[in-house]
């Protein structure tokens, strides 16, 4: 697995996490005080119907690649976001005022519909290691901004617990997946996956989040 584990180190070296930290017009307004119940709506919202693609992309990986590996790998990650989809559901769309049932039949903003159609096109086309690493780098790059907001929202002592719990879930990589990834890109490596592609879809994720959070933040 050394060839992996360089190549995952390489790219994580790369990464503009510190860009994504510093820029989130979200984040900002909440340091500044300036946290709307729209702001949190829109937020709820979006994660909702990300999620109405992210979820269902786990069972075509699963499906398509049928080996331990990649499947142990995908099916954990499958449980941090159905659990995730759940505390939205249960708890943080009613708490900010939103109907759980009417999300799911909303339109989708254009932000959500790039998320959307960048998850399902990995979940059609990447092999393991380039899924996996689309995987890994949505979490590298949306924990740390998490995390802040996690402080920041909680110092405004206005915003609902359940939203903040779900944002702390999300406030680092699970270990499990960090651990498994190597393993994951191995596999894909070993059975014929060009290792130019192991981060071809991982490079859209920056751009394709700071669209997302600029909606966030501002419709």
């Amino acid at each position: 697995m050394a060839k992996a584990a360089e190549i995952i180190e390489n790219y994580e070296a790369l990464l503009p996490i510190k860009q994504q930290v510093e820029s989130n017009e979200l984040l900002a307004a909440a340091r500044a005080g300036r946290v709307h119940p729209q702001h949190l709506q829109r937020f709820v919202t979006g994660e909702f119907l990300t999620q109405q693609a992210e979820i269902p992309r786990f069972g075509i990986l699963i499906d398509r690649f049928r080996h331990e590996v990649p499947v142990g790998f995908f099916a954990y990650v499958a449980t941090v976001y159905v659990s995730q989809r759940r505390l939205l559901s249960d708890a943080a769309a009613p708490a900010v005022g939103l109907d759980p049932d009417e999300l799911r039949r909303a339109d989708l903003p254009q932000a959500v519909v790039q998320l959307n159609q960048a998850v399902t096109w990995v979940a059609a086309h990447a092999g393991p290691a380039e899924a996996a690493m689309e995987l890994h780098t949505d979490f590298r790059l949306f924990c740390p901004v998490a995390a802040e907001l996690v402080t920041a929202l909680r110092e405004l002592g206005n915003v609902p617990d359940p939203v903040i719990a779900y944002l702390e879930n999300y406030s680092a990589e699970p270990a499990e997946m960090r651990q498994r990834l190597p393993e994951v890109v191995a596999h894909g490596l070993s059975q014929g996956e060009p290792e130019r592609w192991v981060t071809r879809s991982a490079e859209q994720v920056p751009d394709l989040l700071s669209d997302y959070w600029h909606y966030i933040a501002t419709g």
